[in-house]
């Protein structure tokens, strides 16, 4: 579905591929499915993978969420316990900022320094997974936004199995982020991940069409 949402100025910064593309949407909605089924025609690059390589053993990031949260946020082999931490994102606001101006600008800096890569490459044309993009407000880097969108009861049962958490934590990690609604209002092109993964293929397929010019919308 083209939303046409073109009325948004894009910021990209100088050095980037001629195109990059924003891959977001709700937790457990499928945007990593997604990106996978796309991986094989375009370069991709996982900002929750560089999340969690930026929190890694004796990393700036690290030793910064020690200094503000003590050490018990490590477990017992001196890394991160991501479970704890998203306890304590989740029953306060203040924690959950201060967080995030820790970990968002060196996600920032890893997926800038991989972009320009990718373009010294010879890649025009790159697929950015970002889970929060407008909760960063990064919306307006990006040519283009593709959004995710799955019932909210299958992303909490998604969330919960996955996690291994209880649904009550899966709606309310959920009911943190910015509705799925929302996000798909924002965007340009939206994937409705309700009907099983032939019918998403079907969609991814029509999307790989229109970003490699086989479609004139998204030129």
């Amino acid at each position: 579905m083209i939303l046409a949402n073109r009325d948004r100025s894009c910021k990209r910064p100088s050095g980037w591929p001629d195109r990059v593309i924003a891959l977001t949407g709700g937790i457990a909605s499928g945007k990593s499915t997604v990106r996978r089924m796309l991986s094989g025609h375009i370069p991709s690059i996982d900002t929750d993978r560089l999340a969690r390589e930026v929190v890694g053993p004796r990393k700036p990031a690290l030793k910064e969420l020690i200094r503000a949260f003590g050490r018990d946020i490590l477990k017992v082999d001196r890394t991160l316990d991501r479970e704890r931490m998203l306890d304590m994102i989740l029953n306060d606001a203040r924690t959950r900022r201060l967080v995030e101006r820790i970990i968002h600008p060196r996600v920032f800096r890893q997926m800038d320094q991989a972009l320009r890569q990718l373009a010294a490459s010879g890649h025009d044309l790159v697929l950015v997974e970002i889970p929060l993009l407008f909760e960063v407000g990064w919306q307006d880097l990006f040519d283009y936004i593709v959004t995710v969108v799955a019932p909210d009861t299958a992303c909490i049962e998604r969330l919960s199995k996955r996690n291994r958490i209880s649904r009550d934590k899966a709606l309310r990690w959920i009911s943190s982020q910015i509705p799925q609604e929302v996000k798909a209002r924002r965007s340009d092109y939206v994937l409705y991940n309700r009907a099983g993964l032939e019918d998403l293929q079907i969609q991814v397929n029509r999307l790989l069409d229109l970003l490699e010019g086989r479609s004139q919308h998204l030129k």
